[in-house]
């Protein structure tokens, strides 16, 4: 019996056919890892070309969140500017109404200034007011009797 490096012949030969059967399947399952491999980098190349066309496509549209503070803050603006139209169209009519009121110190426009069709109503109101008609209160008392009637 001879020894090659600690062992025996018969064992080596037995080891020897059990490698050379192994060996085609591990280079079946190399053949079948590389095909894997191809094909999964087919899949990365193809991926990266649809993901470069999109940002292609996208790139001269802006993100929502970046819209939506804009628009927040357009909409923020006209609220502030419209309730500042309204306080001034306010303080307009407001300053007109007072202007009118006795003691106001201010000289009355001629009327033919003020023949807009928002001021007509109000011309008319003070026209009548003005004039020398008694209004109730400046009458002189009637007899009333004691729930309210004329007597």
């Amino acid at each position: 019996m001879s020894i090659v490096e600690g062992r025996d012949p018969k064992s080596t030969g037995g080891e020897r056919r059990g490698e050379t059967q192994t060996l085609p399947l591990a280079i079946a399952a190399r053949d079948a890892a590389l095909a894997d491999s191809q094909r999964v980098g087919h899949e990365i190349c193809e991926l990266q070309q649809q993901l470069e066309s999109t940002n292609a496509a996208l790139q001269d549209q802006v993100p929502w969140n970046d819209i939506q503070l804009v628009l927040d803050q357009a909409h923020g603006d006209m609220v502030s500017m419209t309730t500042r139209f309204w306080n001034t169209i306010d303080a307009l009519q407001n300053r007109r109404l007072a202007s009118y009121l006795p003691g106001s110190g201010v000289t009355h426009a001629d009327p033919a200034e003020q023949s807009g069709p928002a001021t007509q109503g109000h011309d008319a109101h003070l026209s009548i007011s003005e004039s020398n008609v008694p209004l109730p209160s400046q009458q002189e008392p009637s007899a009333r009797n004691q729930f309210g009637s004329l007597v």
